[in-house]
């Protein structure tokens, strides 16, 4: 029975048609399909569309899309260039989706005081938060989720263009949603997007008298170098982090300049290290000097690098948040301290830090012994007097 078979078979395959149309019969389903290959054709084409659709959404989570970098240059030219911001807006199809209550705003409020009525008060102001800088409104405009703006010059995307077509690496608007999942997928104009958009945690306060002790901004690491893709170079060395040293962080309501001291690598699953996952994501409020001792020891532990940066409670950090690739789900972490008054950050110096604390799955992947230590010690890492 079983030779029958076989030659029933190869009589079907000297059968069948082996020209192009033949070929595509072979795939989609054609009429006078058996039950049997409708089945069989059907299951293969889905099973190539869901291939097809993970591959594209992969290379859009990676590398981003053309819609991307057009954003983020109409974004970019709003904030600091707005009469550019008019030759790369957006198609009309990609214009903000955000209305403002007109009927809310139409009239003007009354006063008491005479002096105060003698000075109109413009309708158009009264759509956004009081105080905040001029350039944010544009911005505001696409969507009043936005915070803030980041940028860090001297990292571009592409270092061999001639220097006035660079564009820098790191030059965003940044949002704030009312959870940490929703601009991990949205876009500034909360489209959905793989690639989502630079957003602050939920739980901090940005700006303001009750401004969180650290603020945290997490971004995708775009294999092309955009959003937080560029964070990578400062694992290059201490010369590197030296010469750029500072991050330019601007709320609504004024321009701050933070100076880097730490850069660290940590895994989100605690059987990755022999000692416990330091959750640097939750370090938002330091209400007692045990949780500022506690944040600023494990940041040190971790430092790739030494410095001479004096830090203490009073004052407020940056934190720089991206996915790594060493391991699998581990983050790499950039922080850094808002310039005092009359600060110079030029001062400071940076060295290599060899004992740097690394998840010891680090060291297992490649076939080496994870080094043991005691952990962090916060007296350690105090400045000299």
């Amino acid at each position: 029975m079983s030779m029958l078979d076989e030659a029933l078979r190869e009589e079907a395959s000297s059968r069948r048609d082996r020209s192009f149309v033949g070929r595509i019969k072979d795939i989609i389903p054609w009429k006078g399909d058996s039950l049997r290959e409708l089945i069989r054709k059907t299951v293969f084409i889905v099973a190539v569309g869901v291939l097809a659709k993970s591959a594209y959404d992969a290379y859009i989570y990676n590398f981003g899309s053309k819609d991307m970098i057009n954003d983020q240059q109409y974004i970019s030219d709003l904030f600091n260039n707005p009469e550019a911001a008019e030759t790369t807006a957006p198609d009309v199809e990609d214009a903000p989706n955000v209305t403002v209550n007109e009927d809310e705003n139409a009239d003007v409020p009354a006063t008491d005081n005479p002096a105060q009525e003698e000075t109109p008060v413009n309708p158009e102001d009264l759509k956004y938060p009081a105080g905040m800088m001029p350039n944010f409104r544009p911005i505001y405009d696409i969507n009043p989720d936005v915070v803030g703006y980041i940028s860090i010059d001297g990292i571009y995307i592409d270092d061999s263009l001639p220097e006035d077509e660079r564009e820098l690496a790191i030059n965003y608007a940044v949002v704030q949603g009312e959870d940490n999942d929703y601009y991990l997928s949205h876009d500034i104009y909360k489209k959905e997007k793989d690639y989502g958009a630079l957003y602050i945690d939920h739980r901090a306060t940005v700006a303001g008298e009750n401004r969180s002790s650290n603020v945290t901004i997490y971004g995708h690491d775009m294999k092309t170098g955009y959003y937080f893709g560029s964070l990578d170079a400062y694992k290059k060395g201490a010369t590197f982090v030296s010469e750029h040293r500072i991050v330019d962080f601007s709320t609504l309501y004024e321009r701050e300049k933070y100076i880097i001291f730490g850069c660290f690598l940590v895994s989100v699953h605690e059987e990755d290290d022999n000692q416990p996952i330091f959750r640097y994501h939750n370090c938002v409020e330091f209400n007692t000097p045990e949780d500022f001792d506690y944040w600023y020891a494990n940041v040190m532990y971790r430092n790739y690098y030494k410095t001479d940066i004096d830090c203490d409670i009073n004052d407020e950090y940056l934190t720089l948040s991206t996915c790594s690739n060493e391991i699998y789900d581990s983050r790499f972490v950039i922080v850094a301290r808002k310039l005092r008054d009359g600060e110079d950050p030029s001062v400071y110096e940076y060295k290599a830090n060899p004992r740097a604390h690394k998840p010891a799955k680090l060291y297992t992947a490649y076939g080496n012994v994870a080094p043991v230590d005691d952990g962090p010690d916060y007296q350690i890492y105090q400045p000299e007097e």
